[in-house]
């Protein structure tokens, strides 16, 4: 006999409820991810930085005369290493010399006056001790000797400045380095301000590399500093790191001086370093929630740990244990909380 139209339910529950059991007992008993494992001390490694980097001087000099004058002498040449101190040119002088010849002889003069007025002042008060003359006498007297004192201050004046010009008729390097143009020639009449020769520091020298925002801190801590060029390397020690950011390329330009040898002015290469706290590989961290972190194990499941200055693409800094396990393969499809199994085979790291 068919069932009632009001039982109909009870026997659909009665139908549905051993399915519904069978059900949720397969879920419940639904097989973990099989991933594999390796320890953060076997991953982790302090990675080498690089960035490009420029030598440069600091010193470039388009070097001119001081007083003017015609070119007798030019003796250096385009290449030539030279001396702080060393002869770039030399100017005819003769003027010069006449002049000071000149003025000495007005500093003599200057000097002569002025010996004969202090004498005919200590003559003068002698004679207004014993009141054989006026105070208007003595007064002049004194006056005679301020001019001529004064007389001989500007005779010196003017033999120093002559001296100064014949001086500076030679014309020498104002630092040690390298003559890169002759911009004069013998014979040619030159001005102060007119460049005889451009010369190049190749002494003092610094090297300018520009720095990532989120690499600052690790050079700062960087124990050793290396530029590669032209296969050689140099030792460097950071100088400053400036404080200003390009906006560009939200990079901060850093200066190195060199503690050995220096490379030569205006060549390129990589400035490298050591970070200064252990990465994981760029290929290892993984995203989730809009977040990159890594997957760990932990009493068979698998834990998201964010890592907050981890960049797409770029190793990424950790600060874990050694013995903490990082999920490798499976790591991209799990999930935080998921129960993983970890594979009983060998676990080998990246």
């Amino acid at each position: 006999m068919l069932p009632s139209r009001m039982n109909r339910p009870a026997v659909l529950l009665c139908c549905w409820l051993p399915l519904l059991l069978v059900t949720t007992s397969a879920a419940d008993q639904q097989s973990p991810v099989v991933v594999t494992t390796a320890a953060a001390g076997e991953l982790r490694y302090l990675p080498l930085i690089s960035v490009p980097a420029t030598t440069l001087s600091l010193g470039e000099s388009r070097v001119s005369p001081r007083t003017p004058g015609f070119i007798v002498q030019l003796p250096v040449r385009v290449g030539d290493q030279i001396k702080q101190g060393e002869l770039l040119a030399e100017l005819d002088c003769t003027t010069n010399l006449s002049q000071q010849r000149e003025a000495e002889a007005a500093r003599e003069s200057a000097a002569a006056q002025l010996n004969l007025a202090q004498r005919q002042i200590r003559r003068t008060k002698t004679l207004r001790e014993e009141r054989n003359i006026s105070e208007e006498t003595l007064n002049q007297r004194e006056t005679d000797l301020e001019t001529a004192r004064a007389e001989l201050n500007r005779a010196a004046a003017v033999l120093e400045k002559v001296r100064y010009d014949v001086l500076h008729c030679r014309i020498t390097a104002p630092f040690s380095g390298v003559v890169l143009e002759r911009l004069a020639a013998e014979g040619e009449w030159i001005a102060p301000g007119q460049p005889v020769v451009r010369l190049v520091d190749t002494e003092r020298l610094e090297v300018s590399a520009q720095i990532p925002l989120h690499q600052a801190d690790s050079l700062i801590q960087a124990k050793q500093l290396e530029l590669l060029t032209d296969g050689e390397s140099y030792r460097l020690k950071l100088r400053h790191l400036l404080p200003l950011v390009d906006m560009r390329g939200r990079n901060r330009e850093a200066r190195m001086e060199f503690t050995g040898n220096s490379a030569l002015p205006g060549s390129s290469g990589r400035m490298q370093w050591r970070a200064d706290e252990f990465h994981l590989p760029a290929d290892i961290p993984v995203r989730r929630g809009g977040k990159l972190g890594v997957m760990l194990e932990q009493n068979g499941s698998a834990r998201f740990l964010p890592l907050e200055s981890a960049l797409e693409g770029h190793p990424a800094a950790i600060d874990l244990p050694p013995e903490t396990r990082i999920i490798l393969q499976g790591r991209q499809k799990v999930t935080d909380g998921e129960k993983v199994q970890v594979s009983a085979g060998k676990q080998d790291a990246p």
